[in-house]
């Protein structure tokens, strides 16, 4: 399953960056740049190597969520080749907007087709500090939900056991975090996804920032770790359900499917911003019921033991300062409409809270007083599977192997 996800991610990145090369005769520098209301900025316009002697005029288009956010700028300006020219703006309220160019009276299409490569892109933010403490909650959310998924392996080892961890939640999280691997990479770091999603939504942020697409990555990564003690430790009963198999399989093939209808292009509409879009919604149906198995089977055992506190109070932490982050990069650039551009990160955030929430109810007030059968298997004994039965422990025994003893 794990294969599928990075072939379709190589697969992605290898298609869109080598189909949007073009030789590019026009220049913009800088490509990108944040200023705060009521400061002027300014960018310069050249060309290169075209063999231009004469002056040349060119147009300058703005695509912006905010009719002022660009002001007092020329809309047109003439370039002579290798010739930087200045060009100023001003703006005094906040918002995002992109600078395009074309000729006015150019034939050439080598020309054109350059041209239509290059964008500036303008970010009017209320407050630089605020743009800054806006990147300090972004890490620290990203360690706290990054960190959250120590505490279970450490539980799992500690304890030699695995039993009251929900399988069915493993799977949903490896297949989940796959996916919206995919739609980071491709938004962060595939420029023909980013011009698709500039098109498709003029002035608007992208709405993944690196600690986004490094943290998808290490969840994935560090869910597959978190997997492999269940082959190695004590489990009871548990198993993945049928309920969540046919899921996997039915999200499987619609992941494959998408991608040869978008590489193909039989469709109009599958188009690789609309691809990573769609298989992000197999993210949130996830965030929505991968917890459902784990509450249910607390619910049975009235217990919370083989389920870590510690991941949950650090999933609670991450997802209340991730909702934080996504208001106040909405109010400092004024685009509330990127709020639900990247549902996945929004709904994950939100989810995480209300089934942490349960999970702490569940763990401080009605199963409190839960003993934990296997607490005291690991100071006894240096094997894997100590006081377990055949019908608990995996087909392997490690430590039969390995001809450990019991002191």
């Amino acid at each position: 399953m794990v294969g599928s996800f990075w072939f379709c991610s190589v697969l992605l990145l290898f298609v869109t960056t080598f189909s949007n090369s073009s030789g590019i005769s026009f220049h913009a520098s800088p490509d990108s740049q944040y200023i705060e209301v009521d400061k002027n900025g300014s960018f310069e316009v050249w060309f290169k190597d075209n063999n231009i002697t004469d002056p040349i005029e060119i147009n300058i288009i703005v695509s912006t969520n905010n009719q002022d956010v660009i002001q007092d700028y020329n809309r047109t300006t003439y370039v002579i080749e290798k010739e930087k020219t200045s060009m100023y703006f001003y703006s005094d309220q906040p918002g995002n907007a992109d600078i395009s160019f074309n000729f006015t009276d150019v034939n050439n299409y080598e020309l054109n087709s350059g041209i239509m490569d290059v964008y500036i892109h303008i970010h009017v933010i209320r407050s630089h500090p605020l743009d800054v403490f806006n990147d300090v909650i972004g890490w620290i959310y990203f360690f706290a939900w990054s960190i959250s998924f120590y505490p279970q392996i450490f539980s799992n080892v500690m304890r030699r056991s695995v039993v009251g961890l929900n399988f069915d939640f493993l799977a949903y999280n490896l297949l989940g975090f796959s996916v919206y691997s995919v739609f980071n990479v491709g938004l962060y770091w595939v420029p023909y996804i980013q011009d698709e999603y500039r098109d498709e939504n003029p002035g608007q942020l992208i709405p993944v920032k690196l600690n986004d697409v490094v943290f998808s990555l290490h969840a994935t990564l560090i869910t597959m770790v978190t997997i492999s003690t269940c082959f190695f430790f004590k489990r009871d009963n548990q198993k993945v359900s049928w309920v969540c198999r046919v899921f996997v399989i039915v999200s499987l093939l619609l992941i494959v499917l998408l991608a040869i209808f978008t590489m193909t292009g039989d469709f109009k509409r599958c188009s690789w911003l609309n691809f990573i879009n769609w298989i992000s919604y197999i993210k949130l149906a996830v965030s929505f019921i991968k917890y459902v198995p784990q509450a249910w089977m607390n619910y049975e055992r009235k217990s919370t033991i083989g389920w870590s506190i510690g991941n949950v109070l650090l999933d609670f932490t991450g997802g209340s300062l991730s909702i934080l982050q996504s208001l106040l990069l909405s109010y400092n650039s004024n685009d509330w409409p990127s709020l639900i551009a990247d549902p996945v990160k929004f709904g994950l955030g939100f989810l995480s809270i209300i089934f942490d929430i349960l999970f702490m109810i569940q763990h401080y007030i009605l199963y409190r007083h839960a003993k934990d059968e296997n607490s005291d298997i690991w100071p006894k004994s240096y094997r894997v599977f100590e006081n377990s039965t055949a019908e608990s422990e995996p087909s392997w025994n490690p430590a039969s192997d390995l001809g450990a003893t019991t002191t």
